[in-house]
């Protein structure tokens, strides 16, 4: 079922209809009607007439938006724009079907937020039934808890009886006249006694922290058998037709309850299971961010995104078996006919210009990077050590040591903060400050990798001085940054994030707005050299 989309604010015109109706079954059946309207079907998309219809379904991990996915991003944020703009920001999930009858249309959900406006489709998280979990039994705990109260209460109150009856022995002991042997026989009364009441006291302390334990195991399996019970009432089908309960598919989560949670809050998952269940097929599909950020992130509103893998591989596994999908454009060996350009080389070092979209290290995909093709581009002659890397789409200066002595000590180096390091940057925006620093500690966005955060009490100190060398007329700025640390995605955070320049790197995908690249060049490294002892600056002439 699908509609047009109809404006919350305007309402539907019901008079005219109401005026027809001719009985009160007809009646309740127009209100039935009015109802779904407003629900969470398709919304149908008027296309233009040029025929631009998606060859394969969008490769979710890395892709560029359709200009379908464009019109319905429009159509979404006119609705939110009139519904919610007083409320949080969040990521919104958007999937355009070809339906039944032909016509195109569009359903779109929240991901990681819980909506209750029935534009979007709930989450699997929502439409989990109601928990039902049974009240346990927890007379062992009480009984135990009493028992080891009591113990513990006799044994201190006869440890200070004793300890009295210990002070007037010693008094006893001062004076002329007193028995040896009757203090003795005292003493080891209360010494004995004092033994016997701390093992009843350790023992009931064992017995009520093995019902406590024991407690606790049962509660554990009785909110797994629960969870099983409940992820058990959904069932989904693929794009093949096959059926799986999401407990069949999330039994080795289970146990990881927060990401298990943030599973089924995603909100692609649930349009997919949807549009097979209604028989529309699925043609592209992006997720972009509207409304204010939360105070940790760095995002352009508007911007697609990637659909972050660690919370949506799981179930895409399942739904897209079967869906031809677009090349993901990461797998392409874009360097295989690669000839490195040397900038530096001596005994102990060589230095390369990494082109942006190279990987410095190996990745998951069968693409050439930087430091094996070194390793076999020298096998024979030296031995390649590699001694830091920059992002893929960063380019710029790589050095590598050829011997350990080197690597040992340019290791040190890095690790110290002795080696200077300037990176060239064009920003989307000038800065209010033309020099200064950014001091904003940071650590990975969990379940959002690659993406990095600010986080004032777990992220690890990340320091960055810049100097602005340039302002063009179209409000950008060219940049120079210096870090001090070496954090992943530093200066790409500190420059989007509202505390550090507020000013994204043109061509950011991650928190900024994608571009033909992304305009961050690694220009110069300055350090000792560990042999000559002689300060040596390589450089790589920036590109843009």
């Amino acid at each position: 079922m699908y509609h047009q989309p109809i404006s919350t604010t305007e309402g539907t015109d019901t008079s005219g209809m109401i005026d027809r109706l001719e009985s009160p079954l007809h009646f309740f059946g127009t209100l039935f009607a009015l109802k779904l309207l407003n629900s969470t079907m398709f919304k149908l998309l008027e296309l233009p007439n040029s025929d631009n219809s998606p060859v394969a379904l969008t490769y979710p991990y890395h892709y560029k938006a359709h200009d379908w996915v464009k019109l319905a991003r429009s159509h979404i944020c006119a609705h939110l724009e009139q519904t919610a703009s007083n409320q949080a920001g969040r990521l919104i999930a958007v999937l355009v079907c070809r339906l039944s009858d032909g016509q195109t249309g569009y359903i779109c959900g929240c991901d990681q937020f819980d909506s209750h406006d029935d534009f979007f489709e709930p989450s699997f998280w929502q439409k989990l039934p109601p928990e039902k979990l049974t009240p346990l039994d927890t007379s062992r705990v009480d009984q135990t808890f009493s028992a080891r109260v009591k113990a513990e209460e006799a044994y201190l109150q006869f440890k200070n009886e004793a300890l009295a009856r210990k002070a007037h022995r010693r008094e006893t002991r001062q004076s002329k006249s007193f028995n040896p042997s009757e203090l003795a026989a005292s003493s080891q009364r209360d010494s004995g006694q004092l033994q016997r009441l701390k093992l009843q006291y350790m023992l009931a302390l064992q017995a009520e922290e093995a019902a406590r334990a024991d407690f606790q195991h049962r509660i554990h399996h009785e909110l797994i058998d629960d969870y099983k019970r409940r992820l058990n009432a959904i069932v989904i089908c693929n794009a093949r037709g096959a059926r799986r309960s999401l407990c069949q598919l999330l039994e080795g989560i289970i146990l990881k309850e927060d990401l298990l949670r943030a599973i089924l809050r995603t909100a692609l998952p649930v349009l997919l299971a949807k549009a097979y269940r209604e028989g529309a097929r699925p043609l592209c599909m992006g997720c972009f961010w509207w409304g204010p950020l939360a105070a940790h992130d760095a995002r352009a509103p508007g911007t697609f995104c990637a659909f972050a893998k660690e919370r949506h591989e799981t179930l895409l596994q399942f739904l897209l078996e079967g869906q031809p999908l677009e090349d993901n454009a990461l797998a392409v060996d874009r360097f295989k006919d690669y000839r490195p350009e040397i900038v530096y080389e001596d005994r102990d070092i060589v230095a390369v210009n990494k082109p942006e979209g190279m990987l410095s290290v190996p990745g998951k995909l069968p693409v050439t990077d930087l430091f094996t093709f070194m390793q076999k581009h020298y096998e024979g002659r030296s031995p390649i050590l590699l001694l830091h890397r920059l992002d893929m789409a960063t380019s710029g200066v790589v050095i590598f040591a050829k011997n350990k002595e080197t690597h040992r000590a340019l290791q040190q180096a890095f690790s110290t903060g002795a080696i200077q390091k300037c990176y060239i940057a064009l920003l989307s925006k000038t800065p209010n400050k033309s020099q200064g620093a950014i001091d904003l500690p940071l650590c990975l966005n969990p379940y959002e990798r690659p993406r990095q955060m600010v986080e004032f009490a777990y992220g690890k100190p990340a320091l960055t001085n810049f100097k602005v060398l340039k302002k063009y007329d179209d409000g950008r700025c060219r940049v120079a940054f210096f870090p001090l640390t070496g954090r992943t995605h530093q200066l790409r955070l500190h420059a989007a994030h509202h505390l550090g320049l507020g000013c994204p790197i043109v061509g950011d995908d991650l928190y900024g707005t994608p571009d033909s690249r992304l305009y961050l060049h690694a220009q110069s490294l300055t350090f000792t050299h560990p042999k000559t002892g002689k300060v040596l600056t390589i450089e790589a002439s920036c590109p843009f």
